[in-house]
């Protein structure tokens, strides 16, 4: 059977893997204590490796104004140059990892180390420690929904995107 998604609302982050990230929608809070989540990244993804190598990201959260580089940066690579360069966007170092910087203007980061949990199927999962959580209360207003199909959302306004 092959998947299609048609709906379903899913909160849009964007992960940061040293100086590369690219938006995800397949994580979620697994434990509390230990604070943990879990990640599956497609097995084409050019920050697989990274992530494999680094053994740290984050998960950062962007306002809603900002919803076109941070999902144009899915369509684009960063194997040969830079996506922050490409798509204006300023980094920061992360608080509490090594080689990871953040997009300066996220709401909230979630920083992780992370361990690959063995698996099958076209997205490698990954089992994730929060190490570090930073964040102000505006990333509960208008968060970036991935609705599937290139459709977003948030409270009271849709968005396609258009390549």
């Amino acid at each position: 059977m092959r998947y299609r998604s048609l709906f379903y609302p899913m909160h849009l982050a964007l992960l940061a893997v040293g100086d590369n990230f690219f938006p995800m929608a397949w994580w979620t809070p697994v434990s509390k204590s230990p604070f943990r989540f879990l990640l599956a990244v497609d097995r084409q993804n050019y920050s697989l490796g990274l992530l494999r190598e680094l053994g740290e990201a984050a998960l950062c959260f962007l306002p809603w104004e900002e919803r076109a580089w941070v999902v144009r940066a899915g369509y684009l690579t960063g194997r040969k140059s830079s996506k922050a360069a490409r798509l204006g966007v300023e980094l920061r170092p992360a608080r509490r990892l090594d080689r990871t910087r953040v997009p300066a203007t996220a709401l909230a980061v979630f920083e992780l180390k992370t361990r690959e949990w063995p698996s099958d199927g076209d997205h490698a999962l990954f089992l994730a420690d929060v190490v570090h959580t930073e964040g102000i209360p505006e990333v509960r207003r208008r968060p970036i929904l991935f609705l599937g199909l290139r459709n977003f959302a948030t409270l009271g306004q849709t968005w396609s995107f258009r390549r």
